[in-house]
């Protein structure tokens, strides 16, 4: 990608390998608990009423696939300046706000650990795993947030004019974004 102010992707500050530690394992957790469910359910039904043997196969199959599309999603999610916007790709979605919305309020470092008011609290559509949030959440203090958000101690907030929108982003230079705001 070019460095104009019309395509540039904003590195993300921190690491996804502890989120996607965790959703492995949680859906490993739920793989491994199905696959032994089936096998008592089918151990237990008379031979007769046994369903085909690649019933078994089928449902796991489903399971392993819902488990690589949750791993996919985590690992898109990514912010980038594109034509005068901000893109937050959440991995469940993405939002475009022009720069010009932004403006009024600036960029705010800010340590959510300090400033708890500010912390993703109920989420409304997105991903919440330890180590990340990422999608539409409630904060604490009833606002309506885009986040992705990988550690708490420097976590970029905006907010836009347009639609009452606070936006929550772990971004590795936000220098860089508040550079493009103050122009």
């Amino acid at each position: 990608m070019s460095d104009s102010i019309d395509s540039r992707t904003l590195p993300l500050a921190g690491s996804l390998s502890k989120p996607l530690i965790w959703l492995v394992a949680i859906t490993g957790v739920a793989f491994v608990g199905i696959a032994v469910a089936l096998t008592a359910a089918i151990a237990h039904t008379p031979p007769a009423k046994a369903p085909p043997p690649y019933f078994v196969y089928l449902v796991l199959g489903v399971v392993l696939l819902g488990q690589l599309l949750a791993v996919r999603m985590v690992t898109r999610a990514n912010v980038s300046i594109d034509q005068g916007e901000l893109v937050v790709r959440t991995g469940m979605g993405s939002r475009r706000i022009r720069l010009s919305a932004l403006r009024k309020h600036g960029l705010q470092i800010v340590n959510l650990n300090e400033r708890r008011q500010l912390r993703p609290f109920l989420r409304t559509w997105g991903t919440g795993l330890p180590g990340f949030s990422g999608g539409w959440f409630r904060l604490r203090n009833g606002e309506k947030a885009l986040c992705i958000v990988l550690g708490r101690e420097r976590v970029s907030h905006l907010r836009s004019d347009e639609d009452d929108l606070t936006i929550l982003l772990s971004l590795a230079e936000p220098e860089k974004l508040r550079a493009l705001l103050e122009r």
